[in-house]
């Protein structure tokens, strides 16, 4: 669930990106990369900056003079497939035709299929990364297409679109043309665009979030529609078409974890949303368990703060801060592998006694994947002295591997996977564990056009080379924990 970052008609593109991405940053804390092109020195070609780390790590003063420019994509990673090797970072470049970059945010679940077609033709990849194959099936089509301009960048989308099974939103940039950015045609995975005056200037942009573009002052933000490809050339003239609209199936997770607070998804505000779903949980405790003694309700930071705060309210429960995040400890979620999750979590959340101590705690976090987190927040709680501890999840059960773009591609890892409530409430220690139902999901997030896969099983596309996939995952973590 990487974040993308894309900018036409910037003074200074690499300043932009460079924003843009340290406020995508909790979607990917792996590596950041940014290219950029400068159409007053076009000779100078196309400027690549990228390496393993936080986009803070990444980038210097110095870095940014040398990649500025006009326009420019941006890429800050989380892995789900690949080794975390720094030949796996985005954006990609081929220098044919005319110089292409491409970032994009998902996963191509025919990924290994199309990586071994290449192979037949005799096109080696430089990397075990998919946003690599979705270059080469673009780039191939752009370069044989004897149109040029929209008709040529229209043809290589429809190819992509031809060729690419999975969630997908990407990010082109086309050496002296111009930007292209586009969905899969279920509009699974995110994608906002914005425009900006200054100066007596425009500019479009680019980004997973909408946060990434308002903080930096673009106006009139729209969500990218599925199997829409929107392209602005260098004279910030905009194309844009649906060349191929499927079911839409916009993940559902992001309106629970993945998206910051301050941004807003296909028109509905994270923040409102993620306060519904308390209410919604609200409603379920009072309906089936009206005499569970409650002394305090407290979130698990940062995401599930408006939710428990929203079903206190509800519940007529006193809200506290009872766990406090290290600062200096990312996304645990979001970590490649289990063993460096583990090791992270024994660092991150740290416990307040006077809040907990003798007290019925109802604790509640955005959802429960591998019970990693779950697990050490009960015993953290039980250590400094809860007499109860009741924990909510404001997402289903998740039974089922995600395939487009979030990693736990492997039913095996999932808690949930093949258990009763009951039985992962013994697992994680609590004395009640209470999940939001699908039902109440839709009516928080107000739509039930949604991909919710993980926990109905019902995917949005063909999962037919779903194995191959999960295998070659399984390999890569397998390499990583041996580094570890």
């Amino acid at each position: 669930m990487c974040g993308i970052f894309a900018v036409i008609g910037a003074e200074n593109a690499a300043a932009e990106l460079y924003v843009g991405l340290v406020h995508l940053q909790h979607r990917g804390q792996d590596a950041a990369g940014m290219i950029t092109f400068d159409f007053s020195e076009p000779d100078s070609g196309i400027k690549i900056s990228k390496d393993i780390g936080l986009v803070s790590n990444v980038f210097n003063d110095t870095k940014l003079l040398n990649v500025n420019g006009q326009m420019g994509i941006g890429h800050t990673r989380y892995p789900t497939v690949g080794v975390g090797d720094v030949k796996e970072v985005q954006p990609f470049f081929n220098r044919y035709p005319d110089g292409i970059g491409l970032a994009f945010n998902g996963n191509v679940v025919n990924y290994p299929v199309l990586k071994e077609k290449l192979r037949q033709r005799r096109v080696y990849l430089s990397s075990s990364s998919d946003a690599e194959v979705l270059l080469e099936v673009f780039g191939d089509s752009y370069g044989k297409d004897a149109r040029d301009g929209v008709d040529a960048v229209y043809a290589a989308v429809r190819k992509v679109y031809d060729e690419a099974i999975g969630g997908y939103s990407v990010v082109v940039v086309i050496a002296n043309k111009g930007i292209v950015a586009f969905k899969d045609p279920n509009g699974i995975r995110p994608l906002i665009m914005g425009e900006k005056k200054a100066k007596g200037k425009k500019s479009y942009a680019f980004a997973s979030e909408s946060i990434a573009l308002s903080i930096q002052g673009y106006e009139n933000l729209r969500d990218i529609k599925p199997g829409e490809a929107v392209y602005v050339d260098k004279d910030l003239k905009v194309h844009s078409k649906v060349l191929e609209a499927g079911k839409p199936a916009p993940c559902v997770f992001e309106y629970v974890y993945f998206s910051t607070v301050e941004s807003v998804y296909e028109g509905r505000p994270i923040y409102e949303v993620r306060k519904r779903l308390g209410e919604e949980l609200a409603a379920k405790v009072k309906k089936h368990w009206p005499d569970l003694d409650v002394d305090v309700v407290i979130p698990v930071p940062d995401t599930s703060r408006a939710a428990a705060n929203s079903l206190a309210k509800a519940l007529g429960v006193p809200y506290e801060e009872g766990l406090i995040k290290n600062r200096y400890i990312g996304r645990t979620f979001i970590m490649p592998v289990q063993k460096i999750r583990e090791n992270a979590m024994k660092l991150k959340l740290k416990p307040i006694d006077s809040v907990i101590r003798g007290k019925s705690i109802m604790v509640v976090d955005d959802s429960i994947v591998r019970g990693t987190t779950s697990r050490r927040i009960v015993e953290l709680l039980r250590e400094s002295g809860a007499k109860k501890v009741y924990f909510l999840s404001t997402f289903p059960p998740i039974r089922n591997p995600c395939y487009y773009g979030i990693d736990f591609q492997r039913k095996e890892e999932l808690i949930a996977h093949g258990k009763t409530i009951d039985e992962v409430e013994k697992e994680i220690g609590a004395d009640r564990l209470i999940y939001m139902d699908v039902e109440g999901l839709q009516k928080a997030v107000g739509t039930e056009k949604l991909c919710t896969a993980c926990v109905t099983g019902e995917y949005p596309t063909t999962t037919e080379h779903a194995k191959e996939l999960t295998s070659l995952r399984r390999k890569h973590i397998a390499q990583i924990t041996s580094k570890c």
